[in-house]
């Protein structure tokens, strides 16, 4: 943000899902959403999260704030359950998008091996 001399950057430390919820009934819609969410994670109170089972809802949740133009969405899955084509998929069954890019993560090692991390998904409309 500071190196690109933004200031109007919100930076949100929060339950996603909850935060999602929070700004449907507020009637906000956002221009640009990134997501990150982990493959498992504890909440502060206990509360479970697990990918496989809570994505859908947060991309549902991210649809309904999402502007239906002039938005961009950037998600990454660190789970190596889900190939590139999957989190495809999972993006095309929640938002109609112009132009979309996705593909696998990866780190390439010392020794020249790729090391998958997971994969992502851009889209802009």
């Amino acid at each position: 943000m500071t190196l690109s001399k933004l200031d109007d950057i919100r930076w949100i430390i929060d339950d996603a899902q909850k935060f999602l919820k929070r700004e449907e009934k507020r009637g906000k819609t956002y221009h640009g959403i990134i997501l990150d969410p982990p493959a498992y994670g504890r909440g502060p109170g206990g509360e479970r999260w697990v990918l496989d089972e809570s994505i859908n809802e947060v991309l549902d949740s991210c649809a309904k704030i999402l502007e239906p133009e002039n938005s961009f969405l950037v998600l990454n899955l660190y789970s190596l359950g889900y190939s590139p084509l999957i989190s495809n998929n999972l993006v095309d069954s929640h938002f109609q998008c112009k132009e979309k890019s996705f593909g696998e993560s990866f780190l390439r090692s010392k020794s020249g091996i790729d090391l998958p991390l997971g994969t992502y998904v851009r889209f802009k409309r």
